[in-house]
């Protein structure tokens, strides 16, 4: 395997490489992975928020005008 083989199997790799990155900076790939990415944060922050707001609802039921509010929006629902 001479130089000139390296010299042309490196231009091959670099070509690839190249395409590769192309494919992977275009528009349409960076929006998909945008939403992926935003519907995954969204999933997860409510994921973490009811978990937080199960362990500290007895906490938040403690403060006089939360319990008021969550009374007279319980006195709203039909029964």
């Amino acid at each position: 395997m001479g130089p000139e083989d390296q010299h042309s199997k490196i231009i091959e790799h670099l070509d690839v490489l190249n395409k590769q990155v192309a494919r992977q900076n275009s528009i349409g790939r960076m929006f998909f992975v945008g939403i992926v990415y935003g519907i995954g944060f969204f999933v997860g922050s409510a994921i973490i928020a009811t978990i937080a707001l199960g362990i500290l609802g007895p906490w938040f039921a403690q403060i006089p005008w939360i319990r008021n509010a969550f009374e007279v929006g319980a006195a709203l629902l039909p029964k």
